[in-house]
This record gives C-alpha cells, structure tokens and sequence, in this order.
C-alpha cells in the first residue's frame, strides 16, 4: 500500500471504533463481528503493515465508507462520530507522551491476549471486562476524558459499558498506528479531500 493508502486505513479504523462506540451507546446494538473485528486490532503486537494490523481494508468497510460522509458532509453528518474522532486524536497525543502508561498498556495487553486462549470468542465478557478496566486503570485518569453521550438503559445494560470502553481503546489504538504511518490532526482539515479520494479507491479496489 501506499503511504496515503496506510494513512487513509488507519484513519479509517479510527473512525470505525469512533463509529461502533456511537451505535453501541445510542441503540445497544453491535454485532459479535463487529466487535470483534475492532478487538482484534489490540492484539497484533508486530504486524508486518498497516493492513495486517488492521485485518485488511475488508475489515475497515465501516470506517472508510464514514470517513467518506463526513468529508461531504464538512464533518456536519455523523457529527457525534467526528466529535469522538477529534477526542479520541487528542488523547492519544496525551498518552503518547507518558512511556510510562503505554508500557502499562502493552503488558496488561499482552496479559489479556494470554487470557483470550482460553476462550472461543474474543467479545467474551471476561475479555471485555479486562479491557474495559485497563482503560478505566489508565486512560479514565488523564484531566480530558472522552464523554460518551446515548440512551442510559443501553449503556447500562448487557455489558455495554464494558463494550465502550474496549472500542474506545481500540480507537486509541488505531489512532497511535495512524500517527505513525505519518497522520496528523491538521491533515483532517488540509488533507480531508485526498483522505476522501482514497478511502474510495480503497473501497474500489
């Protein structure tokens, strides 16, 4: 892949997690691949790409068909996905800067991949609920937290909350990859039309 196509799959799966995070909160509603195509981007610590880390652009349909829309949309439409993606971006600029909790992270990940063994599914509640602690141990302590708005009785209910939170670290994920195949928050201003472009190519492909 090229270096905008890495760019724009990466983007894009932010967006995804931004997007399932979303639906999850204000219908309760998510299906078991779904959820797991997003789990899965936790647990590949050396992928050989961008795509292999990802699972490929099949598995970014979601977020590159949304990147779409909010680029013709001016970011208007759907505006609370663009709201989380701008936080979910701001905090992972703020992790970046403490080694110390990234290295929290990552071996509390790799401890939770050790416990996914013995379990069929990675959206088994225990996984979730692991995942959904280390984000509330690491990432629910900074100053700026991400507000996730929705229904009440769907985030209170079957394991919803659990289920946030592992997207939202999915999404933290995702947003560290994309900084490192060179995004930056300025280029979802400057670059949004070539980003768009792409993610058609992409889709195309």
């Amino acid at each position: 892949m090229t270096e905008i196509e890495n760019r724009t799959l990466a983007l894009a799966s932010v967006i995804q997690a931004a997007y399932w995070v979303d639906r999850l909160a204000t219908t309760g509603e998510l299906s078991t691949t779904d959820l797991e195509t997003g789990l899965s981007a936790l647990f590949d610590f050396n992928p050989d790409s961008t795509e292999a880390a990802l699972g490929g652009v099949q598995a970014q349909r979601t977020g590159l068909r949304t990147l779409i829309k909010m680029v013709d949309s001016g970011g208007q439409e759907p505006a609370t996905v663009t709201r989380y993606l701008v936080a979910l971006t701001h905090l992972e600029r703020k992790l970046a800067k403490r080694p110390d909790m990234l290295d929290v992270i990552g071996e509390r990940l790799a401890n939770c991949h050790r416990q996914r063994q013995h379990f069929a599914e990675l959206s088994n509640p225990s996984i979730l609920a692991n995942l959904s602690q280390i984000y509330q141990d690491t990432l629910s302590t900074f100053r700026y937290r991400i507000q996730v708005t929705g229904d009440a009785r769907h985030l209170q209910s079957n394991g919803a909350a659990d289920k946030v939170r592992a997207l939202l670290l999915v999404g933290i994920r995702c947003s560290l990859l994309w900084h490192q195949v060179g995004g930056r928050r300025y280029q979802l201003i400057f670059q949004r039309s070539q980003y768009a472009q792409t993610a058609k190519n992409l889709l195309n492909r």
